[in-house]
């Protein structure tokens, strides 16, 4: 009687997966139907999509952080607290805000290891024009600091 029990408890299983299936299914069909019917005639602009970028502080350890930037996250706060007022809030090719401690990073990891702009760009979410004008802006920067220091 186990095994009767057991196959009808696999099937019924299954039979809610395939209903679960069939509504996401049905749900999907009917968002496509009402973005077409919304965006008939208007000429709406399509939703803007904020990025979740990765914060290399808490997501590396401290080896794999200088691995990847030459520095100690220490010395990496404190560029960026030298440097942060001198940096605009920028703004990538998608209108997403790239704050100044990822601004720093990605300029001081392209002056680390020589590495492609556009290989930098994707490994941090940004496009290759906004890692060559965090390499740019970043630069000045440090060349301020240390013109006046």
């Amino acid at each position: 009687m186990a095994d009767y029990h057991d196959y009808h408890q696999v099937w019924d299983d299954w039979a809610y997966w395939d209903q679960v299936d069939l509504e996401n299914e049905m749900d999907a069909q009917l968002d496509a139907q009402l973005d077409a019917k919304s965006t008939v005639g208007r000429g709406r602009r399509p939703r803007r999509v904020v990025t979740d970028r990765m914060n290399p502080f808490t997501a590396m350890g401290d080896d794999e952080f200088v691995d990847r930037f030459r520095l100690r996250k220490a010395s990496m706060y404190d560029l960026i607290e030298e440097i942060r007022d001198q940096l605009p809030a920028a703004n990538d090719l998608r209108g997403c805000p790239v704050p100044p401690y990822l601004q720093t990073l990605i300029a001081i990891r392209c002056m680390a290891t020589g590495d492609h702009q556009r290989t930098l760009g994707d490994s941090h979410d940004v496009s290759q024009t906004t890692v060559s004008e965090c390499l740019k802006t970043v630069s000045r920067a440090i060349a301020t600091k240390v013109i006046f220091l």
